[in-house]
């Protein structure tokens, strides 16, 4: 179980993410999302297996290509600790760490649900071009009355000359994303497509 949690935590960190022209919504959590004042809307989904679904939301006017915030909610159909889920992702990050110099993270843990902070970038002739800073959510929850694993995700990027302002301006920012992290509650419902 635990060796295919990693895996599905595995494939959301390397994921290519493509804008589809009609993407399927497979779940219903609500549509557009407020969080952190802001209005996310749904953008891209994947189903890769069974037990895994994920889909990804958008303020209004940004895309995929070159996006400064993003809003990802993945559900995994197993009855799984969050820490599980965590320590995959950790270890992932500590591997990356060996390239990436400037990745970086921090766990916290309330009640048995887990946020992990974590930093990192993109560099093409060793200078670095895109630096990003991502929440990840943990925690367990009944989805369509079975236990799941569910993961909310906020990711803000910043690019090329805005890099420094972003990194300084973390410190200032990261209390309301956590309350905004804490305050997202939301059900969720997988829909029957046919």
């Amino acid at each position: 179980m635990k060796q295919i949690l990693s895996s599905i935590i595995a494939l959301l960190s390397f994921i290519c993410i493509q804008a589809a022209e009609t993407p399927v919504e497979y779940f219903d959590c609500g549509n557009p999302i407020k969080f952190d004042n802001t209005d996310f809307y749904f953008a891209w989904s994947a189903h890769p297996n069974q037990l895994y679904y994920i889909q990804e939301y958008l303020p209004a006017g940004e895309n995929f290509e070159h996006y400064t915030r993003m809003l990802s909610i993945s559900v995994i159909m197993v009855d799984s600790s969050p820490i599980d889920a965590v320590k995959a992702k950790i270890a992932e990050l500590d591997e990356r760490k060996k390239t990436d110099p400037v990745t970086n993270y921090v766990v916290a843990e309330k009640d048995g649900e887990y946020i992990l902070e974590f930093i990192v970038s993109d560099s093409n002739n060793g200078e670095v071009n895109t630096v990003e800073t991502d929440l990840h959510y943990y925690k367990s929850m009944m989805v369509n009355g079975k236990k799941a694993s569910v993961l909310f995700f906020y990711s803000t990027r910043a690019y090329g000359d805005n890099i420094t302002e972003f990194i300084q301006s973390i410190p200032e920012k990261r209390a309301s994303w956590y309350k905004a992290m804490e305050d997202l509650h939301l059900n969720i419902t997988l829909k029957e497509l046919d």
